[in-house]
């Protein structure tokens, strides 16, 4: 029997068949890798995003105090309009001396970096630097009062504390740092925003702790200073105003008289005598607050400030002489 061949039309065909056959395949091969690479760059963005997080958190459970610098570790403004790219942390070590680290972003190269410092005059020194994360579209961070925050358990109008501890900017307690980092976004991946609340170990809330029976140990020392706080321009010569009777030589203080109150000093044996001359060179002005430093032996003392009818005026932390002041009270002149 006489084998028949294919002709011309049928193998036309049947080739124009393979081809969409192959054609089909291949558009579903490639829209399934698009999806694996969507997924895994979306994971990966994740896993940047999380590990940041995760860094975060830890330095701030470790924390003395989070705080947000208005200059960052490299010198520059700390801002933008959408809030900080750099948050720091203090911490003040039990053996003795003070730990800064900052998480700074760079929006160049898409990246936050860890930092080691030391304050120094004039800038920051860096002992050490390494790559927190990248792959990062955005980063911001802003503090916020712990009253305002929301996030709080267990009070509905938990109480602001601040904390002091030897520089302007460098304040802790019980506000909560907001900080919002962005994924990078790849081509088809969506950008994803996560919120993290940092908040030191040392915030002040209504915190109660179960310790074992232990032999009591002795509370630190405490002594409390009265004191009045001058109007600016004290002391002055006659003749002057209506307003003011008096001078400098008169007893009758009333009239300059901007506010009386009290500071305590807390700390360990002698030294909580209330050195107002270290005190001083730790802070050129005071107000009503929460204030650390320490002596010249290197203990810790803690300043409580507070005035009588309301926050305090600043004014500098060294006493003045003025006539009329009442034994054991000190006097401090308003800051203009």
């Amino acid at each position: 029997m006489k084998a028949r061949g294919f002709s011309l039309t049928e193998l036309l065909i049947s080739t124009s068949i393979i081809v969409m056959l192959l054609i089909a395949v291949g558009a579903v091969i490639v829209q399934t890798l698009h999806v694996q690479i969507f997924h895994l760059s979306r994971a990966e963005s994740s896993r940047t995003v999380s590990s940041l997080a995760e860094r975060l958190s830890e330095e701030a459970r470790t924390a003395t105090a989070v705080f947000i610098p208005s200059i960052d570790v490299l010198g520059q403004p700390n801002g933008g309009s959408y809030g900080a790219h750099e948050v720091d942390f203090f911490r003040r070590l039990s053996a003795g001396g003070d730990a800064y680290v900052a998480y700074r972003f760079d929006a160049a190269t898409q990246a936050v970096t860890r930092y080691e410092y030391v304050p120094s005059t004039g800038g920051v020194a860096i002992s050490n630097s390494d790559l927190a994360a990248s792959g990062v579209a955005g980063f911001s961070a802003e503090r916020e009062a712990v009253s305002s925050s929301g996030i709080v358990a267990g009070t509905s109008d938990p109480l602001s504390v601040s904390i002091n501890y030897g520089a302007p900017e460098l304040v802790g307690g019980n506000d909560v740092i907001v900080v919002q980092v962005q994924g990078i976004s790849p081509k088809g991946v969506p950008k994803s925003v996560t919120t993290i609340h940092l908040a030191s170990h040392a915030a002040p809330t209504s915190l109660a702790l179960l310790a074992p029976r232990t032999k009591p140990t002795p509370p630190p020392s405490t002594k409390t200073y009265p004191f009045i706080i001058l109007r600016p321009g004290f002391p002055v010569t006659p003749p002057h105003g209506p307003m003011h009777g008096g001078g400098s030589g008169n007893p009758e203080l009333l009239h300059w008289i901007a506010a009386e109150g009290t500071a305590q000093f807390l700390g360990a044996g002698d030294s909580a005598g209330g050195s107002w001359f270290e005190l001083s060179s730790f802070y050129g002005s005071l107000t009503s607050g929460v204030y650390a430093f320490r002596d010249k032996d290197g203990s810790s003392i803690t300043a409580i400030i507070s005035c009588a009818d309301g926050p305090c005026p600043v004014f500098r932390p060294l006493p003045v002489s003025a006539p009329g002041v009442t034994p054991g009270s000190l006097a401090f002149t308003q800051t203009p």
